[in-house]
């Protein structure tokens, strides 16, 4: 079944704009949050430290979360994500109607956002890995990363648009009822929780147990803790660039807006391209190869970026950047649906989502440090170094994974599945 059969199926249709709805909403908001907390406060001090937290607060509630993912009808988790997002955009958009936004409000809004966000990518994940069959993964995983970066760019745009011409209270009341919207549609998805005999015996063990238990799984399994963190790297490496980018811009580059807008459009091409195009170049080079292949490119062409301090390469750069991000992202993500129990899913998932967002936080506070005695360019370079250590991690451990699903597929042809 290639990407069109999988899209002509009328459930994964009705994932599928669902989550383009609910991403669409969630951009809007953290783009327009992020630019009203600078416009009115005059800094970007405000945002960093909103950021910090979130951050660190998802660090310690993602282990829960997996655990509850686990533990519950993941269609109902996505459920309870859009009508949370709704119910709190909604009473703050009317709240805008009648007087100013205080601080606090927009702090939360960030927060409720960046919690949906840690509910939403290990419960989708879940929800695919027990709902379709496992040959249809890479092509499923393919479609909502082109899904997922085209709601970023339509975000942007008409988050911009309504920004500039409307004020934010009415941003913030569209993206509540792109949520309503998206909870209206999942909800006519069929989905049956197949995990609801593994979850009534669980039912006795606390979240802190079941995290036990997750972590004895991904200890006891061979090169699978260095593979998750390195197979990581490449995201992460993404996340801290969010704060060198500007700075690389305008100090490095003396560049205005235009260079760093054009980066970001380039990026979502290449991610975009990565989606239509990966599944042709596993199948050809295979998962390894691809996997290290695209590691070592993304720290090469940091360092020919920084060699050659021109606008065009920085666009150029980007684009590259958003191919190797997403085509690693989706060979990771389909590999552990085929290695990973349904019933440690969700926990594995969380688990490594905290792991990274504990490096972000470590790497942004030592760019915050560094920058502006080194320049954004020694922090590139830094970020280069670290996915060439990766490409080792990769290469070192993921045979073992790649060895492990072809025995789970190879079992699962023999009992008939």
């Amino acid at each position: 079944m290639n990407m069109r059969e999988v899209f002509a199926h009328v459930q994964f249709r009705k994932l599928f704009f669902s989550n383009l709805f609910s991403g669409f909403g969630q951009g809007m908001t953290m783009i327009g949050i992020a630019w009203y907390l600078v416009e009115t406060t005059g800094s970007a001090q405000l945002l960093g430290s909103t950021m910090f937290t979130s951050a660190v607060l998802m660090f310690f509630i993602g282990p829960y979360l997996g655990t509850l993912i686990d533990r519950f009808s993941r269609k109902k988790m996505l459920l309870i994500e859009n009508m949370i997002g709704f119910t709190v955009l909604c009473l703050l958009a009317i709240w805008g109607f009648f007087g100013d936004y205080a601080e606090w409000m927009l702090i939360v809004i960030y927060l409720v956002t960046t919690f949906m966000y840690q509910i939403h990518y290990p419960a989708q994940s879940a929800l695919v890995q027990e709902t379709f069959a496992p040959k249809h993964y890479n092509d499923i995983n393919s479609l909502l990363e082109i899904e997922g970066q085209t709601a970023t760019v339509l975000a942007g745009g008409v988050s911009g648009i309504l920004l500039s011409n409307y004020g934010l209270h009415v941003v913030i009341l569209f993206n509540a009822f792109t949520y309503l919207f998206a909870f209206c549609l999942l909800s006519t998805m069929k989905y049956t929780f197949t995990l609801e005999r593994e979850a009534k015996l669980n039912q006795g063990v606390s979240w802190i147990g079941q995290l036990v238990q997750s972590w004895r799984y991904i200890q006891e399994k061979k090169g699978f803790l260095i593979f998750g963190i390195s197979a990581l790297m490449p995201f992460i490496a993404v996340m801290a660039s969010n704060l060198l980018k500007p700075v690389y811009v305008s100090q490095t580059l003396k560049a205005d807006v235009s260079t760093f807008s054009l980066g970001e459009m380039a990026y979502a091409l290449g991610a975009v391209s990565a989606g239509i195009l990966i599944s042709l170049v596993v199948r050809r080079m295979g998962q390894l190869s691809a996997m290290i292949g695209n590691t070592l490119l993304f720290a090469i062409v940091i360092i020919a970026m920084v060699a050659l301090p021109y606008g065009w390469a920085l666009i150029t750069a980007y684009m590259v950047y958003g191919w190797c991000n997403s085509s690693v992202r989706l060979i990771r993500q389909s590999l552990y649906m085929k290695v990973v129990p349904k019933q440690f899913m969700g926990r594995v998932m969380s688990f490594f989502n905290s792991i990274g967002m504990m490096m972000r936080l470590i790497l942004i506070g030592l760019f915050t440090v560094m920058i502006d005695y080194t320049g954004a360019g020694m922090g590139y370079l830094v970020l280069a170094g670290l996915l060439l250590l990766a490409a080792w991690g990769v290469a070192a451990t993921m045979k073992y994974l790649l060895a492990d699903a072809e025995a789970q597929a190879q079992a699962a042809v023999a009992s008939g599945e």
